[in-house]
């Protein structure tokens, strides 16, 4: 079992760290947090994040809810150094092309967050970046699309 560093930050408290190898208590500290509450704040300016560190394999899954936001609901920045690997096809068909991307999401939900969270707690780093390929293809067929 992985051992994970957390550090929350929010406004009213200090910056609370924590290493700890249960998934449960990482969890709770997530969902325990008022994120509809502090989203709707309008003293909130700071940086608000939840950022948790395996201390194994030194991947981290950086949570920031982005305060800036206009919409109704929390929205939510996801940073990972999480490497997604894609190959393209160019030059009819004949040249492939590898990219790399770190996994960054920006405008989620709280439940698409919580899905990220839990897949990287459980160390199903592999959905993570299935789901990632996915919604980099979905861009490039709409870019295609307005082309």
């Amino acid at each position: 079992m992985s051992k994970f560093e957390v550090e929350i930050n929010l406004p009213e408290q200090n910056t609370q760290s924590f290493e700890t190898d249960d998934i449960n208590q990482i969890q709770a500290k997530f969902y325990a947090i008022n994120w509809r509450r502090i989203f709707m704040s309008p003293l909130n300016k700071t940086e608000i994040s939840f950022a948790i560190l395996n201390t194994e394999t030194q991947q981290y899954l950086d949570i920031q809810l982005n305060t800036q936001s206009s919409q109704s609901e929390p929205v939510f920045q996801v940073e990972s150094n999480i490497q997604v690997v894609t190959e393209n096809k160019e030059f009819l068909g004949l040249l492939t092309r590898k990219k790399n991307y770190d996994l960054v999401y920006k405008n989620l939900n709280q439940a698409k967050v919580s899905e990220q969270l839990d897949l990287f707690l459980k160390e199903n780093v592999e959905a993570m970046t299935e789901q990632y390929k996915q919604l980099l293809h979905k861009k490039k067929l709409q870019e295609q699309r307005l082309a």
